[in-house]
This record gives structure tokens, sequence and C-alpha cells, in this order.
């Protein structure tokens, strides 16, 4: 079974630039900065990660990770919510074949106080 995606189109711009989409929230106009982590918003990643347990898609790892910085997504696809954002990960084994991978999170998960 195959499944098509039709893109939204704008159906109004505000004076900002900012584009407003059929059913979606006011969109920035411009693209949004990669956020740096500090430690205690990097531990509450790991904290996530040792709940959610994910698989480095290349090893299996499911237990060493290096949290990186985290990338706003509810600007860039419109399927996420305003508030995810899409954190780097880096499998920590040895010899991992393709290492770098990331994991989507909402803004409240670590952002938050």
């Amino acid at each position: 079974m195959t499944s098509t995606t039709r893109s939204k189109q704008p159906t109004s711009r505000g004076e900002d630039g900012s584009r407003h989409f059929a059913g979606d929230s006011l969109r920035p106009a411009q693209p949004p900065e990669i956020t740096p982590l500090d430690e205690q918003q990097r531990d509450r990643i790991h904290r996530l990660l040792r709940r959610r347990r994910p698989a480095c898609p290349s090893c299996g790892n499911r237990r060493r990770w290096t949290v990186g910085d985290a990338l706003p997504l509810g600007f860039l696809f419109l399927d996420e919510e305003e508030d995810a954002y899409m954190v780097a990960l880096t499998c920590g084994r040895r010899g991992c074949p393709r290492p770098r991978t990331g994991i989507v999170v909402r803004e409240e998960d670590f952002l938050s106080a």
C-alpha cells in the first residue's frame, strides 16, 4: 500500500513574513537556530534515554550515549508538533559503523526548569 504526502500551502502571510497554514498556528519566518544544551539539560535527556532505551540503528547499543545539541523541528516539519526538538546523539560503543543519530523530544522534557 502506498501513501502520498500532500504539502500544505500557506493560506496567509503575516506582516513579519510568517506563514500561516490551515490548521496550524503561526510559524516563524526565519529558520530556528541550534539550541546548545547545558549540563542540566543533558542530564534530563540522559534520564529520558534510560526510560525510553532507544537502540542505535547501526549497532544496537542501548546503554552509552553522548548527548549533543538540539534543533527545533516544528518549524522545519509541519508533521511535527511545534514544541518538538531533535537532540543529537552519538553512540558510545567502540567500532559503531554509523554512530550519529538523534531522538525527538518535547520542549518540556528538557528545556523547562
